[in-house]
């Protein structure tokens, strides 16, 4: 390149379409690295220039983007990024500073920090210009450096440099010139800015309401929501191809489909019920090229925090929705139970005057001695028979509470050994071991005492029936604040949340046709709730089933 004056040689038409050239490259691409490889492309052939650099400031940290021409002007060496924590630790000295020895890094920190001091090289606006950089013993490769500023409504945001191999004169006019180019490349810096913001926004919002959405589809549990989620955030953030999302609520987890080990990560935590629930992680799973410490935004950590604040509005109300619904089959199961009490009432009086009468008969048939064996054998299975639906009948009555109990002071544990002993044979019989722990000095309860063997009876008999191979009865008292626990414990088959849900239903059994009527723990529940108590089951398949009968303490009397 000649020395000359007004080297550029280009007219205002060429000024003024390269100036459109960057003001359209601003609506182009999602970072400013790839603004200004464009942009670089477009001006170091205009400018006949070598090298541009430029020294900006992002987020916490400021980085410096470098594009250069190789030595016969064909092909581009790689875009280089180098980020620094603070300019002034690279610039000698922290006051107003000469240019002679620093290097083209320390002196676009100084015209940055505006530390350069006054002379021939600086321009009135603060611009940097050396056209012969040997006589001023600058460390740079290049002849000729101009570093113009880069102002954001009057703050300077970055500084732009441009080299030159040989001297290269710039005319005043093409000074000016430049000045309004580097005014198009703050602009362009504004434009993108709102347009990345605006941008990031629209993702955060479309995130939060397919978030939202599939919360409120019915039939969705929370689980299904949460595991949802985690294919909905990933293309929500900057990196789609390479991110990935974990979600942690209640011991639980719900990972992406495409989830592996993270390289960066970044996490919010998820309130429900004004407490940490557990919390969503995005994450991306391989090196990114990036010029911050972190490739995640600070948009982007906004935006995981709202995310996680709809997770945990979400969750609150599908635990909304399932206590709802909880209560609601609770009435529905009240409400079947005093339909069926009412039932049972009328249905049992008029069961029992036809039912008195065929056993009736069927016993004087037996006594009348004039029948064959095979006969007596039949009138045998009606008796039987007869007997077992007058039981179910008497069931029945007392789980309509048709008969006030009569209820007395007494002391539970000695009740509980009454009911105990009639099943003793049959516990042996079944090999099932019995362990009773009966605490001491239990205070005394109001019961009604053949109420309770009912209970128990009925308790134990379940337990016999979930025992079919054997197994440990353990029966436990233990003294509450005003209540007495009544604990029966199996080693049985268990029963999972479905059948828990059903066995106070009357009717309902798993047992075979011959082996239950479905009656015995309605009628416990029944008798403990015309107590004033309360049943609680706890089961598991394969691991056995508790009972806990609670039974309120009327008086504060002692044994003994």
């Amino acid at each position: 390149m000649k020395e000359e004056s007004g080297s550029f040689s280009s007219s205002l038409k060429d000024f003024h379409d390269l100036s459109l050239k960057l003001i359209g490259l601003a609506d182009k691409g999602r970072f400013n690295s790839d603004y200004f490889r464009e942009a670089a492309d477009l001006l170091l052939p205009f400018l006949k220039a070598k090298c541009l650099n430029y020294l900006s400031d992002d987020a916490e940290s400021y980085y410096r983007f470098t594009y250069c021409l190789d030595e016969n002007d064909h092909g581009k060496i790689a875009a280089n990024f180098v980020s620094y924590d603070n300019l002034t630790d690279i610039i000698p000295g922290h006051e107003a500073i000469k240019p002679i020895g620093l290097t083209l890094e320390q002196l676009e920190a100084a015209t940055f920090t505006g530390m350069i001091a006054d002379g021939d090289h600086l321009l009135a606006n603060g611009d940097v210009y050396f056209s012969d950089t040997r006589d001023l013993e600058l460390s740079s490769a290049y002849s000729t450096i101009l570093i113009l500023k880069i102002k954001q409504q009057e703050q300077v945001v970055g500084v732009i440099s441009l080299g030159w191999h040989h001297k290269t004169v710039i005319a005043v006019n093409e000074m000016e010139l430049l000045h309004y180019i580097a005014d198009i490349i703050g602009f362009s810096r504004t434009h993108r800015r709102a347009k990345f913001l605006l941008g990031e926004r629209i993702k955060e919002l479309k995130t939060i309401y397919k978030i939202s959405r599939l919360g409120m589809e019915p039939g969705k549990s929370l689980d299904d929501v949460l595991a949802g989620a985690a294919e909905i955030i990933p293309p929500g953030f900057l990196h789609p191809d390479s991110a990935c999302c974990k979600i942690v609520y209640a011991n639980r987890e719900f990972a992406s489909k495409n989830y592996e080990t993270p390289t960066y990560s970044l996490k919010a935590d998820i309130m429900a019920g004004n407490e940490v629930k557990g919390h969503v992680e995005v994450s991306y799973t391989s090196k990114l090229d990036s010029i911050s410490k972190s490739p995640f935004l600070k948009e982007e950590e906004s935006m995981l925090e709202a995310i996680a604040g709809e997770l945990g509005h979400v969750a609150e109300r599908k635990h909304f929705e399932e206590e709802r619904e909880r209560l609601q089959q609770q009435l529905l199961h009240a409400d079947r139970l005093v339909t069926v009490g009412q039932l049972t009432a009328g249905v049992a009086h008029e069961l029992n005057e036809p039912l008195n009468g065929i056993l009736g008969f069927a016993q004087l048939i037996k006594k009348s001695g004039s029948i064959d064996q095979g006969v007596e054998k039949d009138i045998d299975k009606i008796i039987k028979a007869s007997l077992h639906g007058r039981e179910i009948i008497r069931k029945l009555m007392l789980f309509s509470r048709q008969a006030e109990p009569e209820k007395k002071m007494f002391n539970i544990n000695e009740r509980i050994d009454d009911g105990l002993y009639l099943l003793e044979t049959r516990l042996k019989k079944s090999n099932i071991i019995l362990h009773k722990e009966f605490e001491d000095d239990l205070p005394l309860i109001e019961i009604d005492p053949s109420q309770l063997n009912q209970v128990m009876v009925n308790l134990v008999v379940n337990a016999i029936q979930a025992m079919p191979d054997g197994g440990t009865l353990t029966i436990k008292t233990k003294s509450l604040i005003n209540a007495v626990n009544v604990i029966v414990e199996d080693t049985g088959v268990g029963m999972d949340e479905e059948q828990i849900n059903k066995i106070f239903i009357p009717f309902y059994t798993t047992k075979g046709v011959n082996e239950g009527a479905g009656l015995g723990l309605p009628v416990a529940l029944g008798i403990v709730q015309s107590h004033h108590g309360t049943i609680d089951v706890k089961s598991e398949p394969g691991k056995g089933t508790v009972f806990t009968v609670k039974l309120p303490v009327k008086e504060e009397k002692k044994n003994g």
